[in-house]
């Protein structure tokens, strides 16, 4: 911890009053300003009072770097056509902190062409409420802004709408969106598009109409680090058309589909994610494109509904290894521990994939290469290859039925 003198922590100053010198800390919070509804804040302030029943905007940001404290008020709307919670158009380094939004249309914050800012400690609630097809609403919008972060805020926008998320970060690049609770919107819990080097880490996304987290498009070198996506309708995390990306120490479970869903995916890692109690644990797919050069490894995906690892159409030249697939649930013919599906030139080394009411390991294309990996009492075969599989050596399956333990490589 760097060591502060007394001196500067006791740094003050002066005022006079009635022949008594007061000191007053250099830091001391600014005087709480009366505010009213579409007013325009053109320099620090701190809230003094609630804005209920804000007719349009709640208020709007008139000036760069400055910071709004919210002081644990409320803001709140009559879902107006068109409006915000809190409106900056144009302005960057902006602070927003300390409050709660609830009942506008448009979006809770929305931050436009507004780098540098950043918003933390906010809850925002029912954004967006009766959208229809065309009609895009966020609790907070980032556009056009790189480097603003979102952090520790809580959105749950639990409302009927076409699409309402908890965070869109859109055009803006070097986000960080961390330690927030996004839960219960009407689509995504977050959505990240052409923002490269976007950092989204510790973030909770549960109970969200559509996706848990959705990376799209031109944001490379994102990073996905210790999120947690649970009962999610659709997928806990969705990453697709991105390079350079790294998804780790997620934890991704009870989702509808996949735990983490990923398309035209590459040179990117995946790895020491949980992913259990899934239709499918951990899914990369070709997409339009193919995903290749990928390293999947030391994850676990076991106890999920049908397959745990599932790498298909087009997910060519991949490294999956050092995986831990128990247990999954998709009967002989429609679930495995690892599924390789009109794939080539994956390796698939060093896997444990035992107890599966399926096949183990399971691969239907030619071109890949089987190595080193443990394949135990499963309720189909403990390896099943197509011809034309490359028998790397050093695999081992015991106690799988029907017999034989393994059809096209050698097993010990």
């Amino acid at each position: 911890m760097r060591r502060v003198s007394l001196l500067t922590v006791l740094s003050a100053s002066l005022l006079t009053l009635g022949g008594w010198v007061v000191a007053v800390p250099a830091g001391a919070a600014p005087a709480s300003t009366v505010v009213t509804c579409g007013q325009t804040i053109t320099a620090n302030t701190r809230l003094a009072n609630d804005l209920l029943g804000c007719p349009g905007d709640g208020l709007v940001i008139g000036a760069d770097n400055i910071t709004l404290d919210v002081a644990g008020h409320s803001i709140s709307g009559v879902n107006a056509p068109g409006s915000e919670g809190i409106a900056d158009n144009g302005h960057g380094g902006i602070t927003i902190e300390n409050g709660t939004i609830e009942n506008f249309f448009l979006n809770g914050i929305g931050l436009r062409n507004a780098p540098g800012s950043a918003v933390s400690e906010m809850t925002i609630r029912q954004i967006g409420a009766g959208g229809v097809v065309g009609d895009v609403s966020a609790g907070v919008l980032v556009k056009e802004s790189p480097n603003t972060s979102v952090s520790e805020s809580t959105v749950s926008n639990d409302v009927t709408a076409f699409q309402s998320d908890g965070v869109d970060v859109l055009f803006s690049a070097s986000a960080v969106i961390s330690d927030n609770r996004l839960t219960r919107n009407a689509w995504d819990g977050m959505f990240v598009f052409f923002s490269p080097g976007t950092q989204v880490i510790h973030n909770t996304l549960d109970g969200n109409q559509n996706q848990g987290i959705e990376v799209n498009s031109g944001s490379d070198n994102t990073q996905l680090v210790g999120n947690g996506a649970s009962d999610n309708a659709s997928n806990g995390l969705v990453v697709g058309a991105i390079s350079d990306a790294q998804i780790r120490d997620n934890t991704l479970t009870g989702n509808g589909n996949s735990g983490l869903f990923s398309f035209d995916l590459l040179n990117s890692r995946i790895s020491n994610n949980s992913a259990h109690g899934n239709a499918v644990g951990i899914d990369l797919e070709g997409g339009q494109n193919g995903s290749t050069g990928d390293l999947v490894t030391n994850n676990d995906t076991s106890r999920n509904g049908f397959v745990g690892l599932l790498v298909e159409n087009g997910a060519d030249n991949n490294l999956v290894a050092g995986n831990l697939s128990l247990a999954n649930q998709g009967p002989p013919g429609n679930g495995a521990g690892i599924a390789v599906l009109s794939a080539t030139g994956d390796t698939v080394r060093g896997n444990v994939t035992n107890l599966n009411l399926g096949v183990g390991i399971f691969i239907d294309t030619a071109g890949n290469v089987v190595t080193d990996n443990v394949a135990n009492s499963n309720h189909a075969h403990g390896i099943d290859v197509a011809p034309g599989t490359i028998d790397g050596g050093g695999n081992v399956a015991h106690h799988n039925t029907p017999p034989p333990d393994c059809l096209g490589v050698v097993c010990a």
